[in-house]
């Protein structure tokens, strides 16, 4: 440990902390022989009194699903049955244990995270992985799910890794390590501690520390063939380092060589499976049993290990390539297909050379189960090594297109997109695989890439999937008009109406009543058949796919049916939480949060688009992150929160480098919401109207959901007359669609402006329509309006009564920059001074997570339920309740019951 005095405290900083029930995770990062082990090891020895679970990556499992995890959870497996039974049969299923589902990765976290809670019930634990670039992806993805919320838990994770090899290990919400060389005091002392008695002359040790920067294995192996004085740079450190581990086993241990390789490329560390491999190929066994090999190996009772990953990889490396090839079809043939179904398939995949179709099988069969066991980052890899030994082009194609399958489920985009393009060139594709192709390609485009590619890509198929199955391509249609609101691009609606008529659809089909409600809002949109009436909400509100019914809520928005809209939303996100389906769950909380928006409920709103980012960037779709970042602005903006225009302005910046215009119109908003409220009306002018389009034929949707907010700025800013052009195409507009919510905001664009000469009347029509729609924010902001043209008209005692009801419902709701507004006005109007800022209800004062537990505790479930659907642990979410209790000052669950019920929005 010498010259790693600042990384050791690091350490055991973590280590205290965890211990106190603040837990965190760290990963060691740099090149080989650095130090991390030798660090792994030291916080091993300084975790008095904690669990310790410890895992080492393999290079021939980094392909093998939850690999990884296995090796980390197995001594705690035997407690998975006090897991609720989700949690438990994910495990069952995941580790071979019994049949069913595929497990969803974020349930297999919430899984992994509950266990490690129980563990730590009885004592803090340490969780060690070292050689983490060679763990399996699903396995790093679930230590970096647990990582995000060690917060309030006695568990510490620390990992060790090379950069730039094996699989990345950027997981950003466990504190980076980098390792450098040792300085050239702790090296000097380091060479006199261990250098073997020989002492170095300065020019030596200064030679020394040159070739090596420092890195102490380097040191310490080459401590004895130091180059000579003015000798060529050193060839690369790593081929070095090999060359060096390899020269020792050779004059140390060279005739155990051969079953040394045959070990290193094994991975798995299985006596028997080595023992078999070895008898097949005449190799000698007896060494495995004796001490001959404790410098190199380590025992404990159920695996072999290297004791140094840089030995095992000189080690294997030292194998020609022929007899690599023979190691692992020795090892193959070892195994039991049946029972180890992936090591054997890959080992086999492995050994091939040129086309093998016999371990081609073997690698899809291999998929197949790696698929059902929810690991799509070794199906694809499985897939992709298989297409690399089949001949068949068509065969090829298939493979590599079920691989990039198994890459857009797991979120790895990139790939998806590459093995995409490879399986197009391969395939001879028919009519349904080339509609198949287009939809995954737009899938990627709208969680990652442009939703205007995504609308091009499936737009031209539309027409004929309607013909040929249009149930099963239902939400794919349904797609199409979303993405047309989100993209700005109206026509998507006129297309719509277009391709749905004249084709029979039967309102008691689930599917078929999605495409009628895609039907109508498409007549609705065009002005072609106003008002019609949305069909069977049974048959809607029968569907079961979290991404189907978030559609069919979007449609329904459009039709003005925002209780149906609403009420899919929730449902969807609800079945998506019970799945442990994190990406239908990160996409249908942005609709979510909007909604709350919507309906005044910016606590819950701001809960719902935090999960959503947090979830988001869980399963790698970077829109849907900042759409709902975009709607955290959005309320922070309403509520006059002193950081919403620098969240504003951020998203802002990344909205339109992505180009993303539902984003970029959440941003806009905020931004001009803050201008306005603060009386700056000509700025708000200039983002209001940056959102564009709201005079084009015909009006994108997001353009008009705009000009209320660009109509008030107007007249404020003296533009009356460009204010009255903006209402009269907004009354167009919304004449169409029978919601009284618009047709409130449409009277009071019409009072402002002066419409008719009734701006009174005008404002009670608004006021009376607002009382058939849940929208408090918006009747606040007519009440606000109205009670400022009563004072001007010096009618105080009328406008006292909507300035009091303005003020109110923004306090109610958490808007206070509103509400000190309306306070100033009816101050204005005589009524005596409040003398202090208007306060918030006592669930507005809450954390967005704490909000989350809060609501869930008013639905009546217990920790462990809530822990479950909002994945947590139930550790997590009785912290959180501890703090509700002392900001609410209550000490019991019933008395939080009753403060929810008085003061959560209906």
């Amino acid at each position: 440990m010498l010259g790693r005095d600042d990384e050791s405290e690091l350490l055991e900083s973590l280590l205290r902390h965890a211990a106190g029930g603040r837990g965190g995770g760290v990963i060691l990062h740099g090149e080989p022989g650095i130090g991390k082990t030798a660090l792994l090891s030291h916080a091993l020895e300084r975790a008095a009194g904690f669990r310790l679970l410890r895992a080492v990556g393999v290079e021939p499992e980094a392909d093998l699903a939850y690999a990884t995890l296995h090796q980390l959870l197995l001594p705690v497996l035997g407690r998975a049955h006090e897991l609720p039974d989700p949690q438990a049969q994910a495990l069952r299923v995941l580790f071979g244990r019994a049949h069913g589902a595929p497990p969803d990765p974020f349930l297999v976290g919430l899984s992994t995270l509950s266990l490690l809670s129980l563990a730590a019930g009885e004592q803090p634990v340490l969780c060690v992985v070292d050689d983490a670039h060679w763990a399996d992806r699903p396995s790093l993805k679930t230590l970096a799910f647990v990582a995000r919320r060690l917060d309030d838990e006695p568990i510490a994770v620390a990992l060790a890794a090379r950069a730039d090899e094996g699989h990345s290990t950027d997981l950003p919400d466990l504190r980076r390590i980098p390792l450098a060389g040792l300085g050239p005091e702790a090296a000097r002392a380091l060479l006199a501690e261990r250098a073997g008695g020989r002492r170095l002359s300065a020019g030596e040790q200064d030679r020394l520390l040159a070739v090596t920067g420092g890195n102490p294995l380097a040191l310490l192996e080459l401590a004895g063939r130091i180059p000579a004085e003015g000798t060529q740079e050193p060839p690369a450190m790593t081929d070095r380092l090999q060359r060096s581990f390899l020269a020792r086993i050779r004059a140390r241990h060279g005739e155990s060589l051969p079953l040394l390789q045959l070990i290193a490329a094994d991975g798995s560390g299985s006596v028997e499976t080595i023992e078999k491999a070895a008898t097949s190929m005449g190799v000698a066994t007896d060494l495995l049993h004796r001490a001959e090999l404790d410098e190199l190996l380590t025992y404990d009772g159920t695996r072999l290990a290297f004791r140094h990953p840089l030995i095992r990889s000189a080690v294997y490396h030292s194998a020609t390539g022929n007899r690599r090839v023979a190691i692992h079809r020795a090892l193959a043939a070892a195994l039991d297909a049946p029972a180890d179904q992936h090591r054997h398939a890959w080992h086999l995949g492995q050994a091939a050379v040129g086309h093998d179709e016999h371990a081609a099988d073997q690698l899809e069969h291999s998929a197949e189960q790696a698929a059902l066991r929810g690991g799509p980052a070794a199906a694809m890899a499985s897939l992709s090594r298989a297409a690399e030994l089949t001949i068949d082009g068509p065969r090829r194609g298939r493979r590599l297109w079920s691989a990039a399958h198994a890459a857009a489920q797991g979120g790895f985009t990139a790939a998806a997109v590459e093995l995409l393009d490879r399986a197009e060139r391969e395939l001879s594709l028919d009519e349904s695989d080339r509609i198949s192709v287009a939809v995954m390609r737009a899938v990627v485009a709208e969680f990652a890439g442009s939703p205007d590619d995504a609308m091009d890509l499936i737009k031209p198929w539309i027409p004929r999937v309607l013909r040929i199955d249009r149930r099963r391509f239902a939400p794919t249609v349904a797609m199409y008009g979303n993405l047309g609101v989100r993209a700005n691009r109206p026509q998507a609606w006129s297309d719509l109406a277009d391709w749905l008529d004249g084709i029979g659809l039967a309102p008691d089909n689930p599917e078929d009543a999605v495409l009628l409600l895609l039907r109508d809002a498409g007549r609705v949109r065009t002005g072609r058949d106003p008002r019609p009436a949305v069909r069977d909400r049974a048959a809607v509100e029968s569907l079961t796919d979290p991404i189907a019914m978030t559609l069919a809520g979007s449609i329904a928005r459009a039709l003005g049916d925002h209780e149906l809209s609403g009420r899919l939303y929730r449902d969807a996100g609800q079945l998506a939480r019970n799945s442990g389906a994190l990406g239908a769950l990160a996409w249908n909380l942005e609709y979510q949060a909007a909604d709350d928006i919507s309906r005044g409920r910016l606590g819950l709103a701001e809960a719902h688009a935090e999960e959503g980012c947090q979830f988001a960037a869980e399963v790698a779709q970077p829109n849907t992150a900042c759409r709902n970042r975009g709607l955290l602005a959005l309320s922070a903006a309403i509520r006059g929160r002193a950081d919403a225009g620098e969240l504003a302005s951020d998203v802002l910046a990344e909205a339109s480098e992505r180009d993303l215009a539902d984003a970029v119109f959440y941003a806009r908003r905020a931004l001009g919401l803050i201008e306005l409220v603060a009386g700056r009306h000509r700025e708000a002018v200039r983002h209001f109207e940056a959102v564009g389009g709201w005079d084009a034929d015909p009006p994108p949707d997001l353009a008009m959901g705009i000009v209320p907010d660009l109509v008030e700025a107007l007249v404020r800013a003296g533009e009356r007359d460009r204010a009255a052009a903006a209402t009269a195409r907004y009354a167009r507009w919304t004449e169409r669609v029978a919601a009284p919510g618009l047709g409130a905001l449409t009277a009071r664009c019409r009072a402002l402006v002066g419409a008719d000469g009734g701006a009174g009347v005008h404002y009670a029509e608004s006021l009376r329509l607002h009382a058939m729609s849940d929208a408090p924010l918006e009747r606040a902001r007519t009440e606000l309006l109205f009670g400022e043209q009563l004072r001007r008209e010096r009618r105080r005692s009328e406008a006292q009564e909507h300035l009091r009801a303005a003020a109110e419902t923004f306090r109610r709701i958490g808007a206070l920059t509103w509400a000190g507004r309306a306070l100033g006005e009816l101050r204005a109007t005589g009524e005596p001074a409040r003398t202090r800022t208007p306060e918030a209800d006592t669930l507005s004062t809450l954390t967005p997570q704490e909000l989350r537990i809060t609501l869930a505790v008013g639905e009546g479930l217990t920790n462990r339920e809530i822990a479950a659907q909002l994945f947590l642990s139930p550790r997590t979410v009785d912290y959180h309740l501890r703090k509700v209790f002392q900001k609410a000052g209550i000490t019991s669950r019933a008395e939080l019951m009753r403060l929810v019920l008085a003061e959560r929005p209906a």
